[in-house]
């Protein structure tokens, strides 16, 4: 009986992670799913992910949560949102993920910057390494959310087109009406964007 909670410090009303658990397992819930990690955005001391700026005033929610679970008998998995970078995210790092070309680009050719490309391998790397450290702080479980591009629409990045070229051994003339509109390339083009989210899970 599985509670998921959004914010990374309790359920609210100046609830400590201590009370939030305890109300759970009072109303026999017996496992959490805390959102503590974004694409861009941890909410305890990460070696992997930037670390969000309320860790040094209200501390790490991860330590928080995991021994209140502990404490009240309930199972701890974590959620964390994959891609997004999140609302909480420091915008050097977003910046610095739109320089370096790892953010996502619409059909249309928009920079979406709070969202990471899938394809990129350091974004691969990223991911794989923020569930890996997540599980080995002792948690029940990691929570893949938004394992997924944001819709059809998403990612039309230059990095994409090279990446799924060399894939498919293809050249696309049209870039990217092409992989819409050639039945052929498009059904290369969605195995393509299968294997980068079935990669990112396999790995972890």
């Amino acid at each position: 009986r599985a509670f998921w909670c959004h914010n990374a410090y309790g359920i609210g009303g100046g609830r400590s992670w201590d009370d939030s658990v305890r109300l759970l397992k009072e109303n026999v819930f017996n496992a959490l799913m805390a959102n503590l990690a974004w694409g861009g955005t941890a909410f305890y001391r990460s070696s992997v992910l930037p670390t969000a700026a309320e860790v040094a005033t209200q501390g790490d929610a991860l330590a928080q949560c995991l021994a209140a679970c502990r404490k009240h008998g309930v199972q701890c998995h974590v959620w964390k949102v994959c891609w997004n970078m999140g609302n909480f995210v420091d915008p050097v790092f977003v910046a610095k993920m739109a320089a370096t070309n790892r953010v996502q680009v619409s059909y249309g050719g928009t920079s979406r910057q709070g969202w990471l490309c899938p394809s990129h391998p350091d974004n691969q790397r990223l991911e794989i390494e923020a569930m890996v450290e997540l599980a080995k702080k002792g948690v029940d479980g990691v929570h893949f959310d938004y394992i997924r591009y944001p819709d059809g629409s998403y990612c039309f990045c230059n990095g994409c087109r090279e990446r799924f070229e060399a894939m498919a051994s293809v050249s696309v003339t049209n870039w990217p009406a092409d992989v819409r509109n050639d039945e052929s390339l498009k059904r290369l083009w969605q195995d393509f964007r299968t294997s980068n989210i079935t990669y990112v899970v396999r790995e972890v």
